[in-house]
């Protein structure tokens, strides 16, 4: 059973490294800190060291020294994630401030189009969630990218704040927009059908609010499992 939980971290771990949604939204809900590459390669670490320490837990059964650093182990890795799930909760508190105070909209209208990776994460939170903007689409009316007309002397939004041709565009869609209208995109006062005009704020703090639960779901689940385990080494180790 321990086996299997350190295969699931590992696995996780994996998953959260290579998961392109995440990682692109967890640059716009905290620029620059990589949490998400922590925590995937916090979970990497642990699940590693979790699938070792359950091929010395089945040779527990043979001697009493290899319970008791069998035990050990388990709660090294039990401390371990209290830490990693300690860590990943003060970031969520820290995003509320972060948030509040309006951090991402000074992000946005000082690096889209200067930051290669937070214009990306931008293109795609745009494209995902069909808005434009952190909380309006007029958030780029006082960017630099508007300013330095990074995307063109033509262009007053992002292509991305327009409802796309996913037939016409080349994977990813996001990086290779193809707006249904790009004329009536760019007006103005346009309507919604031509160009979003919610900001992408409210749709990113419920997204994240569902990883997070998502995250301590399954902390919990992996952690009741290891007490079990423990628990049943503690039990053995009194046989003795």
């Amino acid at each position: 059973m321990f086996a299997l939980c350190g295969a699931g971290i590992l696995t996780l771990g994996a998953i959260i490294l290579r998961d392109v949604t995440r990682n692109h939204l967890f640059m716009l809900v905290s620029p620059g800190s990589g949490i998400i590459t922590q925590v995937g390669c916090a979970m990497l670490g642990i699940g590693g060291f979790t699938f070792l320490t359950a091929i010395l837990g089945c040779s527990a059964g043979a001697r009493k020294c290899s319970i008791g650093w069998y035990i050990f182990c388990v709660i090294l890795i039990l401390m371990a994630e209290l830490a990693l799930g300690v860590h990943f909760l003060y970031f969520y508190d820290s995003l509320g401030k972060d948030l509040e105070n309006t951090k991402l909209v000074a992000t946005l209208t000082s690096s889209y189009g200067l930051d290669p990776t937070f214009t990306q994460s931008v293109d795609f939170a745009q494209h995902r969630f069909n808005c434009c903007g952190v909380q309006l689409d007029t958030d780029y009316d006082r960017s630099e990218w508007r300013k330095q007309s990074l995307g063109g002397t033509e262009l007053l939004y992002p292509w991305t704040c327009c409802p796309l041709n996913d037939t016409l565009s080349d994977p990813p869609v996001f990086m290779n927009p193809v707006p249904q209208n790009a004329s009536q995109c760019q007006i103005a006062a346009s309507m919604r059908s031509h160009r979003y005009r919610e900001g992408c704020l409210k749709p990113i703090e419920e997204w994240f609010r569902t990883q997070t639960l998502t995250f301590i779901g399954m902390g919990l689940t992996l952690l009741l499992l290891q007490i079990a385990s423990l628990s049943a080494a503690i039990c053995l180790c009194r046989k003795f």
